[in-house]
């Protein structure tokens, strides 16, 4: 505390000196960040040197202005770290084979050893350190979707049964996907051992279709390497360490949800902090923005201290009766590791913007709402320029009414529950909704969806969606309802294509106004699966299913993310101009699909790092053109970029500074080849950041194509 006084007795003098000046604290590890919060005011900035604090700050009432806001920050250079995890030090005993055990403190309801995550005991087991976490037909048992509400049959495969597990599952949790697009925990209310049922209390959404469910919640489930248990009556912890051997002083619990628990702001600024096992909360206030913020394992349940429902998660709320937008934001930072939804904001004109969201809801239980896994509510709300990658829930995003959701790029979705979407717009969400220029790709789910009402509500309507590239995917557009706007989108290899849906029979919308044109597609149809005619206003499409092709045979070169037409594709020049929509034409038309053959930027979704990013062709690629144009993702905030190439790593030569382009191009390359690139970031005061060395690989002559 005397760093914070002596700060604070120059601060005084300061300010009868000049009055109007802000003033600056100084918080160090061992000291209260709750101390220097109780002094500061608008225009003032709190300065945490580097360290690990384990220290919850409960902000209320904390009012900056627009032109002074009220700053919490790292300070430049050092690494300040909010640990909501304690050290458990043991002694360590032996209680069976490799599982030891300790007595604890505090309740502690995530465990880590070493940094790497414990899984909860649990059956079926399923880990994250092996990625089998994500299997949803190998992380968790079946049961049988003809079982009523309430009551569980379970369905065995293979050899893997609950009847043949000789479990007694009498008071554990079972987290049960009944309810397809929802999860629920439940305890389990009455098992006999050897049977193949259970009883639990009943779920609100439930669905005859898909049951998917494990257990966890007792020590009996504890028969594996990675696992633990927490016994709260007896304060007493069980671990199976990896290694099998005694547990020593890595391992730290979680005994903390919010470092930051604030209520009642605005103006207020967090910047450069990073957060481990916990995460910060801000209720009721506006015009907060969290910048430059790292999160890992920032939320988790609290089933191992029997609490079931919706976690403690990462939340930025506003007042009901904000106007004018409630001005909160996130940037520039990474949310990862998440058991529980990344992110939950409310209030209208929220921003996300920059972000990665990476193994995010991997138990996906009792999320808030139609549970996806970043939630933003109220309207015109902006997800914009993120990346989001290996997600469970089977819905992503969820920007609230009218949002713009743009400049994405979203993989690896919807392992742990069925139905669903990478963006999924409701009802209300869809007039003026606007989902543009993103990459939705490799994912199980739909690329984007504007979903159908619960009859009798009447459909949706307004909504649009035009420059976006979606290929791996289930589907990969859908509309429902009426009067929307489809444009300039490109999907390929997909289970099920573009589809405009003629929903009239079960919900009233038949897409009679909605108009679809300048897309390409290996199927762009009325129909989930089969060739059929658009209704609505619908020309100037390429749909494969009609020609009989493919559509990646029309692209540069798909596998090395270069979706432009290839030269002398049909695609090139067959468009029409959509007012507001098409961007400047090369040619005598526009093209067809999410990119203009010749243009002179290349645009690239998703998140961008201090380096250049996003190496096109990619990195290590062994299949690259020999017309290969080189094209990045720029440097976050970079206004210059310099191209160096050349045949070896170690003498590479300056080729372009680019400035207003992405793209450069090295001539005519050899087949069979290798070649080296890397790309540097100059900021706007000159600043270099250097990229990474790639390198990719000319396809042999013999499989080179002639249509380049």
């Amino acid at each position: 505390m005397d760093l914070i006084r002596w700060t604070v007795r120059l601060v005084l003098v300061g300010a009868l000196l000049h009055p109007c000046e802000a003033a600056e604290y100084s918080v160090a590890p061992g000291e209260s960040l709750q101390a220097a919060v109780k002094r500061a005011s608008a225009g003032d900035t709190i300065t945490i040197r580097g360290g690990r604090y384990h220290q919850q700050t409960r902000i209320a009432g904390l009012k900056g202005t627009k032109d002074r806001p009220i700053t919490i920050r790292a300070f430049p250079g050092e690494k300040v770290l909010f640990d909501g995890t304690v050290e458990i030090s043991g002694p360590w005993k032996r209680y069976k084979g490799n599982i030891y055990k300790t007595a604890v403190k505090s309740d502690v309801w995530q465990l880590f050893v070493g940094g790497e995550m414990m899984i909860p005991a649990r059956w079926p087991d399923a880990f994250l350190h092996d990625d089998s976490i994500w299997d949803m037909e190998g992380s968790r048992a079946q049961g049988d979707p003809t079982s009523p509400n309430g009551t569980l049959r379970d369905k065995p495969v293979g050899k893997r049964g609950l009847a043949a597990s000789g479990f007694d599952a009498d008071g554990a949790v079972a987290i049960l996907n009944v309810g397809s697009w929802m999860t629920y925990a439940r305890k389990v209310t009455g098992h006999e051992p050897g049977s193949g049922g259970f009883a639990y209390k009943k779920a609100p959404v439930f669905r005859p279709k898909h049951h998917y469910y494990y257990l966890e919640g007792k020590l009996d489930l504890l028969d594996a390497e990675r696992e633990w248990f927490y016994d709260r009556d007896a304060g007493a912890l069980y671990l199976w360490a990896p290694g099998g051997k005694a547990p020593g002083k890595a391992v730290r619990g979680k005994t903390q949800s919010y470092a930051i628990d604030a209520q009642d702001c605005s103006y207020v600024r967090l910047q450069g902090l990073k957060f481990f096992g916990t995460t910060f909360r801000f209720r009721e206030s506006t015009n907060v923005t969290v910048e430059d913020c790292d999160l890992s394992f920032p939320s988790c349940s609290k089933r191992m201290l029997g609490v079931l429902g919706r976690p403690d998660a990462t939340l930025i709320t506003a007042p009901r009766s904000t106007r004018g937008g409630c001005g909160n934001a996130v940037v520039n930072c990474s949310i990862r590791d998440t058991d529980s939804h990344a992110i939950e904001m409310s209030g209208d004109g929220g921003l996300i913007e920059n972000c990665c969201f990476r193994n995010i809801d991997f138990t996906v239980s009792d999320l808030p709402g139609l549970m996806v896994s970043i939630v933003m509510r109220g309207r015109g709300n902006v997800f914009r320029r993120n990346t989001v990658d290996k997600c469970g829930a089977s819905s992503t995003i969820s920007a609230g009414n009218a949002p713009i959701v743009e400049l994405n790029r979203v993989s690896r979705t919807g392992y742990l529950q069925t139905d669903g979407s990478i963006t999924q717009l409701t009802i209300g969400a869809q007039t003026g909704a606007q989902v543009r220029y993103n990459w939705f790709h490799d994912t199980v789910k739909s690329g984007a969806r504007f979903d159908a009402p619960i009859p009798p509500r009447r459909w949706g309507h307004g909504g649009s969606m035009t420059n976006n590239v979606i290929w791996n995917a289930g589907l990969a557009l859908m509309f429902k309802g009426e009067r929307h706007f489809c444009y300039h989108n490109t999907a390929f290899d997909c289970r099920s294509g573009i589809t405009v849906l003629d929903d009239s029979r079960q919900n009233g919308g038949a897409n009679e106004g909605t108009i679809t044109r300048n897309n390409a597609g290996d199927l762009v149809s009325g129909h989930r699966r089969r060739n059929v005619k658009i209704r609505g206003r619908c020309d100037h499409n390429w749909n494969g299913a009609d020609k009989g092709k493919r559509l990646a045979g029309e692209l540069r070169d798909s596998a090395n993310l270069d979706f432009r037409p290839r030269s002398g594709s049909e695609l090139i020049d067959s468009g029409i101009a959509v007012k507001g929509v098409t961007g400047r034409v090369v040619g005598e038309a526009p093209d067809i699909g999410a990119y203009e053959a010749g243009a002179k930027r290349y645009w690239i979704p998703g998140r961008q790092t201090a380096r250049a990013s996003t190496a096109i062709p990619c990195d290590s690629s062994k299949t690259a053109r020999t017309n290969a144009d080189l094209m990045f993702l720029g440097g976050y905030k970079a206004v210059r970029h310099a191209v160096y190439f050349g045949r070896t790593a170690d003498k590479l030569v300056r080729k372009a500074i680019l400035t207003d382009s992405n793209i450069f191009s090295p001539g005519q390359l050899q087949p069979g080849a290798k070649y080296y690139w890397r790309v540097d970031a100059i900021g706007p005061d000159g600043e270099v950041t250097s990229g990474t060395l790639w390198r990719f690989e000319t396809a042999p002559k013999t499989r080179t194509s002639s249509r380049q």
